[in-house]
């Protein structure tokens, strides 16, 4: 029960090899969705007072999917490593060089998109909005733009982790940082 509920920064660490940095990310564990944990909780325990099945069938399987869903995206959730020298970015076994690579930049999908403006809500879509915020804020990543195309090197970082990845790869490649 204690690493169900285990809660694991992300973090990153590096390694230099002569004039190449290998970065190996690993990404925050996704937060617990509480509200859905408790409410599931109490749907369970009302199956003894005469939901029966139904009650701990539904009650169980919000508990299971407040505890172990991630809704991040799946790149987000895995950990990753990239290698960069003064010269180029290696990659998924792509190699980016120097001189194609337009900029490296922090990118959060689930800020990034779309939103719905909502004025008036119940409490359980108003719980639903502020595990999502809970999820977009781990859920920045590095990206290394090339031939007009983003290409994701590590994700799953809160905000701090990622500008630190961002700002030491800069750093070898010798690429200023805004």
């Amino acid at each position: 029960m204690k690493d169900i509920l285990k809660k694991q920064d992300a973090e990153y660490k590096k390694s230099a090899k002569g004039d190449t940095t290998e970065f190996a990310v690993t990404p925050a564990s996704a937060p617990k969705f509480w509200y859905l944990i408790i409410i599931g909780g109490l749907v369970f325990l009302a199956g003894f007072l005469g939901l029966g099945v139904f009650g701990w069938l539904i009650g169980g399987g919000a508990v299971a999917y407040g505890l172990f869903r991630d809704q991040r995206p799946k790149d987000h959730k895995v950990p990753m490593a990239f290698s960069v020298t003064p010269t180029s970015v290696t990659a998924g076994g792509r190699t980016f060089r120097k001189d194609e690579i337009h900029r490296l930049r922090i990118a959060n999908p689930w800020f990034d998109r779309a939103g719905i403006d909502i004025y008036t809500t119940n409490a359980n879509a108003a719980a639903g909005m502020a595990h999502g915020m809970k999820l977009g804020e781990l859920c920045y990543g590095l990206t290394v733009e090339s031939g007009g195309k983003a290409h994701l090197l590590a994700g799953g970082m809160d905000r701090t982790t990622a500008f630190g990845l961002l700002s030491d790869a800069a750093k070898i490649l010798d690429l200023k940082v805004d």
